[in-house]
């Protein structure tokens, strides 16, 4: 046997994943793709739970806190809160990728970038995994390969998503001069995003003088999301003052998972983490912190696999615990959010705690269910609020 545990994958979940089992001493190879470092379309911000998970990032540069958000309506009622305490980190996924592997070399991972997975083989004894370079067997296999995972389509986990268990993001990143940049954004420490009318939202992600800026489309999709994105970046331009035509950029369009679904993540020698297995939050689309924590729970699942013989289905019941039960929570959030957006929006003008309380929601002080008992129990304080007493 060439290895105990093979990663497909070198995102956060593959990354994480790597260094589980190499500090369980399991000896373990991940393969990446791409030439590492990489660069990854992504708006880049690092929850303050997913920090908790990670453990120190400062060798990640550049890197800029944000302390909450500023939200638009589709009618473009605002509502902003801002925490004395950073939510999240914002970073590039190129240095913030490479340094969780580089965590995981460390940690004794072997890092194999530049070699793609072609095929995985799921025999009596081992996994076999067949790349562009080599062939390599192992006990376990775990899929970090992303939403059009190669290992969930050759094990059978999965050979399509749901109808509509997946939305389309468009995402670009655009350098402004110095001047543009300081008026581009209401407030640097802030992220921005614009609900839209179709069911999804636009973002700005302020990284220096560098803006993250995308839209993310969950179905049924009554636009063209290239018609969508392309309004947003004009409607930008005019809410700004500033032409983002005018400056050179390339755009990435990509599907992202609807998480909350009831899905098959594990079978026979092989686990599925991240984006792979679908643990992406249904409202907002975020993906990086599911991806931290599922990776961490495979190789712990793995471990405990190899190590005393236990079978894999530890891992759907250490996933629902963790957070998946509270993904299904948020899709039916999401449902509600969007078809009373604008009472919604009047309410969180009202009392602003109401918003308040969800942005510590997403830094990861509570989750959704505790999110929704709260906002339940403030009822008759917002409704003092909105009677003006």
């Amino acid at each position: 046997m060439d290895y105990d545990v093979i990663v497909v994958g070198g995102g956060p979940g593959g990354a994480m994943a790597a260094r589980t089992c190499a500090e369980k001493q399991l000896n373990v190879l991940l393969l990446e793709k791409e030439r590492i470092p990489r660069y990854k379309p992504c708006g880049g911000a690092v929850s303050w739970k997913a920090l908790e998970i990670i453990g120190p990032i400062d060798e990640v540069q550049p890197q800029y806190k944000c302390y909450g958000a500023t939200v638009f309506s589709p009618n473009m009622r605002l509502s902003s809160y801002k925490l004395k305490e950073p939510a999240s980190i914002l970073v590039f996924r190129d240095s913030f990728d490479h340094f969780l592997l580089k965590k995981a070399q460390e940690k004794g991972a072997v890092i194999n970038s530049d070699e793609k997975v072609i095929s995985v083989n799921i025999k009596n004894e081992h996994v076999c995994v067949v790349t562009t370079k080599d062939e390599y067997t192992a006990k376990i296999v775990i899929g970090a390969d992303g939403v059009n995972s190669t290992v969930a389509r050759e094990t059978g986990l999965r050979k399509k998503w749901e109808p509509d268990g997946y939305g389309i993001c468009i995402e670009t990143e655009i350098e402004l001069c110095s001047d543009d940049a300081e008026k581009f954004v209401l407030d640097r420490e802030l992220i921005e995003a614009y609900f839209l009318k179709s069911r999804g939202y636009g973002w700005v992600f302020p990284k220096g003088n560098i803006m993250s800026i995308g839209i993310g489309l969950w179905k049924p999709i009554n636009i063209k999301p290239v018609t969508a994105f392309d309004e947003f970046i004009s409607f930008l331009s005019r809410e700004k003052g500033i032409d983002l035509t005018a400056y050179p950029t390339q755009r990435y369009i990509h599907r992202v998972p609807v998480g909350g679904f009831n899905r098959k993540t594990y079978g026979q020698k092989v686990l599925l983490v991240g984006d792979a297995a679908g643990f992406v939050d249904p409202f907002l689309g975020e993906g990086i912190y599911y991806a931290v924590a599922s990776g961490v729970a495979a190789g712990e699942v793995a471990a405990e696999a190899i190590y005393d013989g236990t079978d894999l289905s530890s891992y759907s019941k250490k996933c629902d615990l963790l957070f998946n039960n509270d993904l299904r929570t948020a899709l039916w959030f999401g449902k509600i959010f969007h078809e009373h957006i604008e009472k919604i929006f009047y309410l969180f003008n009202k009392d602003p705690e109401l918003f308040g309380m969800y942005v510590l929601t997403g830094k990861g002080a509570y989750d959704y269910r505790k999110y929704i008992k709260k906002c339940i129990f403030r009822i008759p304080i917002t409704l003092l609020k909105v009677a003006g007493i």
